[in-house]
């Protein structure tokens, strides 16, 4: 089990997001047309893509982040990806060094929140990828804050509950943002696209780090 959070641990750890988001394709543009274009799919694989092929590029694991920042906003338009983009800009001003523990590690993500929050005023309940998001980066830090020495698998075991519980949640809400919000009262019933393949990437995360 991977004990640090390393430029070799991303790489991996992204390969398997991109396998499962692959996976779940055609549900996540399905989840989508319920509100929406029906494209999100598309869209998060190409973002996905996208991050794994600017990870395997030389570099430390800053600067790797910050790369993959800047493909991902280029890979497709749109808010899947400025907001996943704006999130590992984040992480890359995050991580102070090339091997970080599970606490440095959840500073960094949570700088890769804060960036995030930068680019959207979207709160949890608004049905969006926050939902999911937003929850997650609570888990981890709450997982730190009541055992100093939780593992990394641990901590991204607890996000990736928490973002499933968040992306479910979604379809108890009405729509705020993007065309669905359009629909008011209609957008209920269906479980937010963006939060859900947010959910599936972080367990991935996590899988690829308990291997």
């Amino acid at each position: 089990m991977t004990t640090e959070f390393t430029k070799e641990l991303l790489v991996k750890a992204l390969k398997k997001a991109l396998e499962s988001i692959e996976a779940n394709f055609d549900y996540l543009n399905k989840l989508d047309a319920a509100t929406g274009d029906g494209d999100h799919g598309t869209a998060i694989l190409s973002t996905m893509k996208a991050a794994v092929a600017s990870a395997e590029k030389p570099g430390n694991l800053s600067d790797t982040l910050s790369n993959v920042a800047m493909d991902i906003m280029s890979a497709t338009g749109g808010s899947t990806s400025s907001l996943n983009g704006s999130f590992y800009m984040g992480l890359s001003s995050g991580a102070k060094s090339d091997a970080l523990n599970a606490a440095d590690t959840v500073a960094m993500y949570a700088e890769g929140l804060s960036m995030m929050k930068s680019m959207t005023n979207a709160q949890v309940g608004d049905k969006t990828m926050m939902d999911a998001m937003i929850p997650a980066i609570d888990a981890m830090k709450a997982t730190i804050a009541e055992n100093a020495d939780a593992s990394l698998h641990d901590v991204f075991q607890k996000a990736a509950d928490a973002a499933k519980a968040g992306a479910e949640k979604t379809s108890e809400y009405v729509a705020k943002f993007g065309r669905a919000r359009n629909l008011g009262e209609r957008s209920k019933g269906s479980q937010d696209a963006g939060a859900t393949s947010l959910a599936l990437i972080f367990q991935a995360f996590a899988d690829a780090i308990a291997e």
